[in-house]
């Protein structure tokens, strides 16, 4: 499929789904979000980081087009892919980097930037390897988009890669969209590019390869019985990495109100035990002790308070409370953006904990709601 930036545009004339970036004479076109109706055209399918040059219109850098897991959409439902052989490549969980020259230098992009930490880690492992470099501007050169995936311990999303390489995953020619890694493998491979592990088999034998395996992704299968406007791509995950991924994803994305959550539902340890990416876990763990600390100083000041409770007015026990949360604030300030937790809780709780009730509940469920309406706010 031929396309230019005249066509791309219009396709997406008024479509909120995608967006374009621009940086001096390059356009880049992709979509925001990933819904059912975003890629319901094949021209829209290929808008995943296209980039071109404004001054001719033409595609200088193609990334993959959008294809789905199995299962995920009509073409990739099991029953219609039984039997069917694919060259099943392993799948990497790193990210996608496809390049361009620009005023004469190689250039890495995302999906959707021209710039970032994993664009500068590709630049950085191009220029240390010269082979490499020289291959990738002579498929450049030729009118093709080289394909990479940067793995590195230091941009870890699920899997714990040990080295730090950038992957050939495949290469397209900039005008008709062609996929050519696998009719060029052998010439790539003595260019110097590395290429991800490969076998054939078919949907069902790769699902039973990956069915125990961990810290595996999967694979991504091709089959080119087609090819206008694809070829069939399916991307087939192992269930190991659909529980990890979506606990790396849950975790890295969660809420100070719904981490507290897991704490008070006695579920953290269980997410925490699934993500395998340290430092999120890290960064998660540390905040967690911040809001669990505020919690227990909560605690005591509403024990201490029950000592108090039926012995003075009212407005006394009301001010001595409001005297424990000053307390607390002063405890956190280095870590506190905003603490207006009301005090009515914490003489209602004191209340409780005097009666013997569950006064700790009560507090949980309190500072849970006061993270979520972000009256209590951790700085970030």
């Amino acid at each position: 499929m031929e396309i230019t930036l005249e066509k791309a545009l219009k396709e997406i004339e008024g479509n909120k789904f995608f967006k374009v970036l621009k940086e001096n004479d390059l356009v880049k076109v992709s979509y925001r979000f990933n819904a059912p109706q975003t890629f319901d055209t094949p021209l829209k399918r290929e808008l995943r980081g296209i980039t071109f040059s404004s001054k001719t219109g033409r595609v200088v850098s193609r990334p993959f087009h959008k294809f789905f897991n199995l299962g995920e959409h009509p073409e990739t439902e099991k029953e219609r892919l039984k039997g069917k052989l694919f060259i099943l490549r392993e799948k990497l969980d790193g990210t996608m980097l496809h390049p361009a020259v620009v005023e004469g230098r190689v250039r890495l992009f995302t999906q959707k930037d021209f710039a970032n930490p994993q664009i500068e880690k590709g630049e950085e492992l191009l220029r240390r390897n010269d082979k490499l470099l020289k291959a990738t501007r002579r498929l450049l050169e030729k009118g093709l988009t080289p394909i990479f995936e940067l793995i590195s311990p230091e941009f870890q999303l699920v899997i714990p890669y040990e080295t730090e390489e950038l992957i050939l995953t495949e290469v397209r020619d900039n005008r008709t969209g062609h996929y050519l890694l696998e009719e060029a493998e052998n010439e790539l491979i003595q260019m110097g590019f590395k290429l991800p592990r490969k076998r054939v088999g078919t949907v069902e034998e790769a699902e039973r390869l990956i069915e125990e395996a961990e810290n595996v992704e999967g694979f991504v299968a091709k089959n080119f019985d087609e090819s206008e406007p694809f070829p069939l791509f399916v991307k087939i995950k192992s269930p190991w990495y659909h529980r990890a991924h979506y606990a790396f994803t849950y975790l890295h994305n969660i809420p100070d109100h719904k981490l507290f959550n897991l704490f008070l539902n006695n579920r953290a340890d269980d997410i925490f035990a699934t993500v395998t990416n340290p430092a999120v876990k890290e960064k998660k763990s540390r905040r967690l002790k911040v809001l669990t600390d505020i919690y227990h100083s909560l605690l005591s000041s509403a024990e201490k308070l029950s000592q108090l409770y039926g012995k003075v007015k009212e407005e006394t026990l009301k001010a001595e409370a409001q005297k424990e949360l000053k307390k607390i604030e002063r405890e956190f300030k280095e870590e506190l953006e905003l603490f207006n937790f009301p005090v009515e809780h914490l003489t209602e709780a004191a209340r409780l904990a005097k009666q013997k009730k569950k006064f700790d509940k009560f507090l949980g469920t309190k500072l849970y709601t006061a993270l979520k309406h972000q009256t209590v706010k951790l700085k970030t």
